[in-house]
């Protein structure tokens, strides 16, 4: 959109924002007349969110409301966000330019938690809208095991999973185990659509690999709903309609390059029950030099700013460890450490004759300027297989090692 139509739309925000407790405070007298203005207007953290929760920052008459949900709480108190009817039209619309195009032909299997968190709403009424059949099938709890999503893919002839990527390799890996092929024992089953964590281009190969369908991903979180969605391309792109996007370096102040990766920075332009002035997501974002081949801006998420490893100065994320392993024979579920200058990375074993070639980890060193050890581990070391329900089950995967658990690996090889 044009400047000044951005800026308009912007200060409307604002004022919008200004009716809630918050932000009366937060924002005082704040007026931009330029789009340097608004860049000094200060940041909404999550601590803002905890500490304000839960009507703080309600934009919104109590009767407006109709749908309530909470941020986990795995990293501090839990925030609170309010919907109202137009704010989950909003989110429902957004998700429907996916180029996963659902319809009443289709039945999805919708495999997030429903439990507080929104992906899993999001998917439900968004199919719903399209006529979509949807089977619930809840992650977080014993009545549907990964068993019996394998069960109701085949007998419901199911054709859209819906499920965080990771949760994608590990039903296959189920699947395997059952002497099914995925790629052959769900003729019906035509797209993947994953949210909840950031997916590479080298997971999203793997999961086709696997699964033999295309993927489609979500970005958004509990604050906002859905931001960005895939395009026919398999591309993220954003709703500019409805947000105002800024990618900053390190200094919160200048905007990266096309090509650096930055903080991500989101002003909801659409007046919702939660609104969100410059909230500092704590998600790290790239920008492609390229446009997509639809025309647009490509966006990569590259993840939480806590989940990265440091080596020296050089800085990795899961977009740098998934391209490490990428050629690797084995490469479904890893966890990193980073300790005395060493990025060390263990990889559950999928065949008795996997190894890393040593020239392979001279190469990475020079790529990368650190010492690099991979090392193969024992299947169910990171992930137990023993007990159904403890596959996957743990809410949000996990892919830091702790101190500890690096000890009892690393001395476990000896």
């Amino acid at each position: 959109m044009a400047e000044q139509e951005l800026i308009m739309k912007l200060q409307e925000a604002i004022e919008h924002a200004k009716t809630s407790t918050f932000y009366h405070n937060h924002l005082l007298q704040k007026r931009i007349e330029k789009l340097e203005d608004f860049k000094e207007i200060p940041f909404l953290t999550k601590n803002d969110l905890r500490n304000h929760s839960p009507f703080g920052l309600l934009a919104a008459a109590k009767e407006e409301i109709v749908q309530y949900h909470e941020s986990s709480g795995t990293t501090g108190n839990p925030i609170s966000i309010w919907f109202s009817e137009g704010d989950l039209n909003r989110i429902v619309n957004r998700t429907n330019e996916t180029a996963v195009l659902f319809s009443r032909y289709d039945t999805m299997i919708v495999r997030f938690p429903y439990a507080m968190s929104i992906i899993a709403h999001t998917m439900h009424e968004t199919g719903k809208s399209n006529k979509t059949c949807i089977i619930p099938a809840d992650s977080r709890t014993s009545i549907t095991p990964m068993s019996r999503v394998i069960e109701l893919l085949i007998k419901c002839e199911t054709t859209i999973l819906a499920c965080m990527s990771l949760h994608a390799i590990m039903l296959a890996e189920v699947a395997v185990s059952q002497g099914l092929d995925p790629k052959v024992s769900f003729p019906n089953l035509r797209a993947i659509c994953t949210a909840g964590e950031p997916i590479t281009s080298f997971r999203r190969n793997l999961i086709e690999e696997l699964w033999g369908v295309p993927v489609f991903d979500n970005y958004g979180m509990t604050e906002t709903g859905t931001i960005m969605v895939d395009c026919e391309y398999h591309h993220l792109h954003p709703a500019h309609e409805d947000f105002y996007i800024e990618v900053l370096n390190e200094d919160l102040t200048t905007s990266t390059k096309p090509g650096e990766i930055g903080n991500l920075v989101i002003t909801t332009l659409n007046k919702p029950a939660t609104p969100m002035i410059r909230y500092l997501t704590g998600d790290t974002v790239r920008v492609s030099e390229d446009l997509c081949r639809c025309g647009k801006s490509i966006y990569e998420i590259h993840g939480r700013k806590e989940l990265q490893w440091r080596v020296k100065n050089r800085q990795f994320d899961i977009w740098d460890l998934e391209e490490i392993i990428s050629p690797l024979s084995s490469r479904k579920f890893w966890a990193a450490r980073a300790r005395d200058h060493v990025l060390y990375i263990v990889i559950e074993r999928e065949s008795t004759t996997d190894k890393v070639a040593c020239e392979y980890l001279d190469f990475l060193q020079d790529q990368y300027g650190v010492e690099i050890k991979i090392y193969y581990i024992q299947k169910g070391a990171l992930y137990d297989r023993q007990e159904p329900l403890s596959f996957g089950m743990k809410g949000k995967p996990n892919y830091m090692l702790t101190e500890l658990e690096l000890d009892y690996i690393l001395n476990s090889l000896d």
